[in-house]
């Protein structure tokens, strides 16, 4: 992964802690919209709204006008058309070597702001200073510019000199209409987080630590990508019983990014060990290739490691899984089952001829005790139409989804959901207690 996309990750999982922030410090009853409507905080308590924009600059020591242009013109243009409304427009912005607190935001300081040539900037500006030239109005219409016609924009706006600005900034500056605020450090604000987890709640520093705040974090993840803004909101009344419910400690790209992910990984491979203990148990794994890395060369090994652990006594071991895999090209599939026969696996995928049968697929293999033989190991298929419809026809005692898919068409109701977001199959590996290296 390159250093861009993990100070992006970074930046999430900061904004995420924000956001827990502000849930557990305001008062009771207080509603926060994750992903707001205004920004990327919403906060809402009788009437009144903090629209917090977070933002985090881990290699930018002080801050310049320019690493808060956006923001800040975002801020003016909602401001310009919500004048009615009582809202306070809080940038809340990390720099490493700037001190933590409130920053004072000169008039000067937004008006050389609204001065900028940056073309990026130019839908904003022109909402704040309209154009006094029809063509210019006509081009600002358009959803869609030309390179050429956003030149044009721009060099109106870098020469215009009679353009009105529609706000007043004194308005927009004063105290309870808008605060720039230096963000705390990184580990600073997750310390912060769990001590008002503790204190808002009867849960010990170890449960904190590996249950119940990774779990809030992950919380906060699964609201901020849902699509209706009234799914993404969190009474804050509600959500340390919420948080209360879950037992199973949340393992996913993002609580992969705390430190204590390797507590975490041993936590719940702890949590899974209970079932997994179990021998007549009946287990589906689906697979989404994609979120895997090296998911064709080790998969094979895997699944051999599995079925040499969990079942492979004719007696114990009754009930044969599933092993379904949502990949890009279903050509892939034979490729592993002929691997798997050549370690000695036999499959049964319900494919007789060119067609799929479930009835084929779903019957138990015949066994001869006294030979410690079975017809086949394991049962094999793509995520498709046909093979969910067999999966749902008859449920499992535990589902393991592995990986950043849903699996949407797949029944969950009434079976033991173990949702596993791993990256590599050593880390599923180790959590299904296959090997002992968590490396």
């Amino acid at each position: 992964m390159s250093r861009e996309a993990d100070y992006t990750i970074k930046g999430f999982i900061y904004q995420f802690n924000k956001t827990l922030e502000q849930v557990f410090s305001e008062p009771s009853g207080t509603e926060i919209t994750v992903e707001g409507i205004i920004e990327d905080i919403d906060v809402m308590s009788s009437g009144f709204t903090k629209a917090i924009q977070c933002k985090y600059h881990e290699t930018k020591e002080k801050y310049k006008p320019s690493d808060i242009a956006k923001p800040i013109l975002q801020m003016l243009v909602h401001f310009s058309k919500n004048r009615d409304k009582d809202i306070q427009y809080i940038l809340y912005a990390h720099f490493s070597d700037e001190i933590v607190g409130e920053k004072i935001i000169s008039k000067i300081e937004i008006e050389t702001i609204l001065e900028s040539k940056d073309k990026a900037f130019i839908n904003y500006i022109s909402s704040l200073k309209p154009p006094k030239n029809k063509i210019i109005e006509e081009l600002l219409l358009k959803s869609k510019k030309s390179a050429e016609e956003i030149k044009t924009i721009a060099e109106y706006y870098s020469t215009a000199t009679d353009l009105d600005l529609i706000i007043d900034l004194d308005e927009f500056l004063k105290p309870n209409k808008f605060k720039f605020v230096i963000g705390k450090a990184f580990d600073d604000l997750i310390s912060d987080t769990k001590y008002l987890l503790e204190t808002k709640s009867k849960f010990s520093k170890l449960d904190i630590e590996e249950l119940f705040y990774p779990n809030a974090i992950q919380k906060i993840a699964d609201k901020s990508i849902l699509h209706n803004s009234d799914d993404r909101k969190i009474n804050n009344t509600h959500f340390i019983s919420e948080l209360e419910k879950s037992k199973k400690t949340a393992i996913s790209r993002w609580t992969k990014e705390l430190l204590s992910y390797s507590t975490l990984l041993k936590k719940r491979r702890n949590q899974l060990k209970i079932n997994l203990q179990k021998n007549h148990r009946l287990r589906y794994f689906l697979f989404s290739e994609d979120s895997i890395e090296n998911f064709e060369d080790e998969i094979v090994q895997f699944i051999t490691n599995y079925i040499e652990t969990y079942h492979h006594k004719i007696k114990l071991h009754s009930k044969t899984p599933i092993f379904c895999f949502n990949v890009r090209n279903t050509e892939m599939i034979p490729k592993i089952e002929s691997r798997l026969h050549q370690k000695g696996l036999v499959i049964e995928n319900g494919i007789r001829g060119n067609d799929f049968f479930e009835t084929d697929f779903l019957r138990e293999p015949k066994v001869i005790i006294t030979q410690n033989w079975r017809e086949f190991h394991l049962r094999l298929c793509p995520y498709l139409e046909e093979t969910t419809k067999a999966i749902n026809s008859k449920k499992s005692d535990d589902l393991f989804l592995i990986g950043k898919q849903n699996f949407d068409k797949i029944n969950k109701q009434d079976v033991n959901m173990e949702f596993l977001e791993v990256t590599n199959l050593n880390e599923l590996q180790y959590l299904l207690l296959l090997t002992d290296n968590i490396d």
